[in-house]
């Protein structure tokens, strides 16, 4: 009768069990070392004695090496083309949001569009110098384990800073979407390769016709959601035009829950958050009310039908644009009028007022 053999994750029986068992005990007496343990175990005293490593982001709050993102949102609004900024931002080193990112290589995977757009995508960038810088793969890429090894060793061998899979779905082909077990089941050894890539990766996936709030509108299982480090979800304000909110949801605090952001000539630009919209909206406002001829807050208040405290913080934020007249005392009351030696107004120079955006776009 063949001897039953030991399972190949169990651990071999201590040759001395009365040995003391932890780091520095030796692995020859059967004691379990933290450099030889069977599972790769660390203890918790080696981990609080390393420094405190701050989060490698390549673009701050939504990128970061080793970690994978989600961007979702409805055909057509626009995803693509925030992934390819944050592609060109990357390749070149440039801003984002108003903020820098990380400069490295790039690696796309178009997989949803053909080699012409693609191009025709990055030709709007041609005033940089992205040769050497971004890689492109068209057409369909199997998702597969032997695939992933070779995904896997180019991104070393390139030394690929961001991987942009465009569209996820597209890539890993579940036979159902909404199925928890084959999305985890495809999704860990998925995640293992970010993990091990030290790459960013940005995933590109779509939302559901009937929307949702805190990841629950992202299409398919919610395992998803559980399974990226930041999920991010593309919308369309009351608005419409060119503007739009990013909801994220994050393993990260540096992460914003929601920035409203819109799309100029010079691509998507970060406006802030539902309190810097309120507040640069209001601001509009009151610079359209103003005139050469100085007013009170109260005539102010009476124009725009905002309360005196809204108006005060409207002036404050307008700062020199606006002059003021007036002791501020009795009979003498603070009066408000145009600079006109300042720069334009809010509404002339990119408003983020909701009221004078343009129409809808497919951007």
């Amino acid at each position: 009768m063949v001897p039953e053999q030991p399972h190949p994750y169990q651990p071999t029986p201590f040759s001395n069990p009365s040995a003391s068992i932890g780091p520095g005990s030796p692995p020859s007496k059967g004691g379990m070392d933290e450099s030889n343990n069977p599972i790769g175990a660390v203890d918790i005293g080696d981990l609080l004695s390393e420094p405190e490593v701050p989060v490698p982001y390549i673009v701050p709050g939504y990128l970061a090496r080793g970690s994978l993102s989600l961007l979702a949102g409805p055909p057509k609004l626009g995803k693509s083309t925030l992934a390819y900024d944050w592609v060109v931002a990357v390749a070149t080193g440039g801003p984002c949001f108003g903020g820098q990112v990380d400069h490295a290589k790039v690696l796309v995977l178009a997989l949803e569009e053909h080699r012409r757009d693609v191009t025709a995508r990055l030709r709007q960038y041609s005033e940089k110098d992205l040769a050497g810088s971004i890689k492109i793969v068209t057409g369909l890429l199997p998702f597969h384990d032997v695939m992933n090894r070779a995904l896997a060793s180019y991104i070393a061998q390139e030394n690929i800073g961001l991987v942009v899979v465009d569209t996820m779905p597209t890539w890993w082909q579940l036979q159902d979407e909404n199925d928890a077990a084959e999305v985890i089941r495809k999704g860990y050894p998925l995640l293992n390769l970010v993990r091990a890539s030290n790459a960013a990766w940005l995933c590109i996936a779509h939302s559901r016709k009937s929307g949702g709030e805190h990841g629950q509108e992202i299409r398919g299982s919610s395992a998803l959601v559980g399974l990226v480090d930041i999920a991010i979800s593309m919308k369309r304000t009351e608005a419409g035009g060119r503007r739009r909110v990013l909801d994220a949801m994050s393993r990260y605090t540096e992460t914003p829950p929601q920035l409203f952001i819109e799309l100029t000539e010079q691509g998507y630009r970060a406006l802030g958050d539902s309190q810097a919209i309120s507040i640069e909206g209001k601001a509009d406002q009151v610079w359209r009310a103003l005139s050469d001829t100085a007013q009170t807050a109260e005539e102010l208040s009476k124009t725009t039908g905002l309360s005196k405290q809204d108006i005060s913080r409207a002036l404050q934020h307008l700062g020199p644009r606006v002059i003021h007249e007036g002791s501020g005392r009795k009979g003498d009351p603070y009066r408000y009028g145009r600079n006109s030696i300042c720069p334009s107004p809010p509404s002339k120079g990119g408003s983020v007022d909701e009221s004078n955006l343009e129409g809808p776009s497919n951007a």
